[in-house]
């Protein structure tokens, strides 16, 4: 993949996010998953650009806790009390009833 595709579909994934409102952890980590598989967590996303996924989510509805700069977070979705935890692009759900 070229830089620009790279670029080009970086900046798809996080349209998908503001546009389509994932609401929950299993609807976020699908549109992440068609950018990038995983790494060490539950889902992935890279940082790296000045628009970053943390932007995204709270585009779409999601309120969000940063404890270290912008690479350590977490976020709760305010209606489903879905919850996940950022760090360093990993994304961990955090959501209740979920074997984490």
């Amino acid at each position: 993949m070229s830089l620009s595709a790279y670029w080009a579909a970086y900046d798809a994934t996080l349209a998908r996010v503001r546009n389509e409102k994932p609401d929950t952890f299993a609807a976020l980590k699908a549109i992440l998953d068609s950018f990038e598989p995983p790494s060490s967590g539950d889902a992935f996303f890279p940082g790296g650009a000045d628009d970053d996924l943390a932007d995204a989510l709270h585009d779409a509805g999601w309120e969000l806790r940063f404890s270290e700069g912008t690479y350590v977070y977490r976020a709760k979705h305010p209606t489903t009390g879905a919850a996940l935890e950022h760090i360093e692009g990993d994304l961990y759900d955090q959501t209740k009833g979920t074997n984490r």
